[in-house]
């Protein structure tokens, strides 16, 4: 069970703050849920089932954790994007999944294919702009709370670190 204050990362949703629980009499039985504050919606309120088994949940990495992540940038290699006609779905279970190496790895193949198609004249896709954002947002988020520092600041480690 996470604690009140505590940041952890809610499947998607990435980034968020247990404020409170709140106990729910149903016609069975009385169910506990997390009162949750996603870092990427201001004012919005996830209610959760602390017993959720459908929606991913962890604590946000530590500072530590974070730092060796940083580190590590140029070791990671690229997720290898396999075919354009299921990328998006390959992109929604990296998400899906929560894990910060994966997206970290997503992250860099999608600049690459970006600076590959600009270089080209051509704009980045879509779907590929979309997952970017999602993936660095959820990244960057994590990290500047783990690392207690500015998101705008921790951005541009991101950048400067995949170049």
């Amino acid at each position: 069970m996470f604690q009140k204050g505590e940041f952890i990362i809610y499947g998607s949703n990435g980034v968020c703050e247990v404020q409170d629980y709140m106990n729910v009499e149903g016609e069975k039985n009385q169910r506990t849920y997390y009162v949750l504050a996603p870092a990427r919606s201001k004012g919005s309120t996830i209610f959760s089932p602390i017993d959720n088994k459908k929606v991913f949940m962890r604590k946000v990495m530590s500072k530590d954790e974070a730092k060796a992540l940083i580190k590590k940038i140029p070791e990671y290699e690229d997720i290898v994007i396999q075919d354009n006609r299921t990328q998006e779905q390959q992109y929604k279970q990296i998400l899906q999944s929560c894990d910060c190496k994966d997206s970290l790895r997503l992250v860099k193949a999608l600049y690459a294919r970006k600076k590959k198609r600009e270089a080209a004249g051509r704009r980045i896709t879509a779907v590929d702009e979309k997952y970017l954002l999602l993936a660095k947002d959820n990244l960057v988020n994590e990290l500047s709370i783990a690392l207690d520092m500015d998101v705008d600041d921790v951005d541009k480690i991101l950048e400067e670190k995949i170049g």
